[in-house]
């Protein structure tokens, strides 16, 4: 694969049980609600929206599996590379080779506390790295990043990196696509917020979490149809409801993850550790939910 298809790839919410482990029903509904009923151009699992960050290596490996056959060649899967150490990376990546992955998104190592610590830990994995790849490029999310020269550099270097998933403002995402276009495909990430942008900056694709993914994925056909007015209209509905969501991580997790529970009849269980849902909260993603003409009547209250 020398291209990503170009559109919405999804990345999976970690859906647990009452037991505080991954629900293997609820993930797959989650898998078939983003292919069948949103039409999404690929499916990435393991991502910041995963809560990678706090499971173990043994529900990191389950989740890839269970996605891998669920998914079962429909669309394209891409899993997120969050070990803490080059090493370790090389290996999950070894592990999803084997496991149905397609691609591969290589985050920041821990170990990498600049750009060029970060550069050459990159450089590392992907002279390792069996299948395509991508690297996160999240400063604001992940705390470290690279520059444009630094990604262009990677790019020349290295013939399996293909795409650089990219969470910044849309004007530096305009500056990467401009130095780095001809080369790797950008995408762009941050729920939704500058999508319209993003795309006349030249991304050609859009990483997002599920719970409003198919509002995202009618903006972005719009656009690609030529119908920029409807675009808008339809953005300028969503932007409240991505403004609220896209707070923080803990915020994407708890209200966006509850979001898309709600909207599809899922049982919504926190996972063990994380914060919990406010009334407050609550009122307020049940009130952006019906402007967005989502049929909120039959949601249980939260406290």
């Amino acid at each position: 694969m020398k291209k990503l298809p170009k559109g919405v790839h999804t990345v999976l919410y970690a859906l647990f049980g009452a037991d505080g482990e991954p629900d293997r029903q609820a993930m797959r509904r989650q898998v078939d609600i983003c292919v069948d009923r949103y039409g999404a151009a690929g499916i990435v699992t393991l991502g910041l929206a995963t809560e990678v960050r706090h499971l173990t290596q043994q529900q990191r490996r389950r989740i890839v599996e269970w996605n891998a056959a669920d998914i079962a060649g429909r669309v394209p899967l891409g899993v997120t590379i969050f070990e803490p150490t080059p090493e370790d990376q090389v290996s999950a990546i070894a592990y999803a080779a084997d496991h149905g992955a397609d691609w591969v998104i290589i985050q920041p190592p821990v170990t990498a506390s600049d750009e060029a610590a970060l550069a050459t830990a990159f450089g590392t994995v992907l002279r390792q790295c069996p299948i395509p790849a991508a690297i996160q490029n999240a400063p604001q999310f992940i705390g470290v990043g690279l520059g444009v020269d630094a990604i262009r550099r990677l790019g020349d270097d290295h013939d399996n990196l293909i795409a650089v998933k990219q969470e910044v403002s849309a004007v530096e995402t305009a500056a990467l696509v401009g130095a780095v276009g001809e080369r790797l495909q950008v995408f762009s990430g941050r729920g939704g917020l500058e999508l319209i942008d993003c795309m006349h900056a030249g991304i050609e694709g859009h990483v997002p979490a599920p719970e409003y993914a198919d509002f995202l994925i009618s903006i972005w056909n719009a656009m690609a149809a030529g119908k920029e007015n409807e675009a808008r209209a339809g953005y300028a509905r969503l932007l409240p409801m991505a403004t609220f969501v896209v707070q923080s991580l803990d915020t994407l997790t708890t209200y966006g993850k509850l979001l898309f529970c709600r909207r599809n009849s899922l049982a919504f269980y926190p996972r063990r550790g994380a914060p919990a849902p406010t009334p407050f909260g609550f009122r307020a993603l049940t009130g952006h939910a019906h402007m967005l003409g989502i049929d909120t009547a039959g949601w249980d209250p939260i406290g």
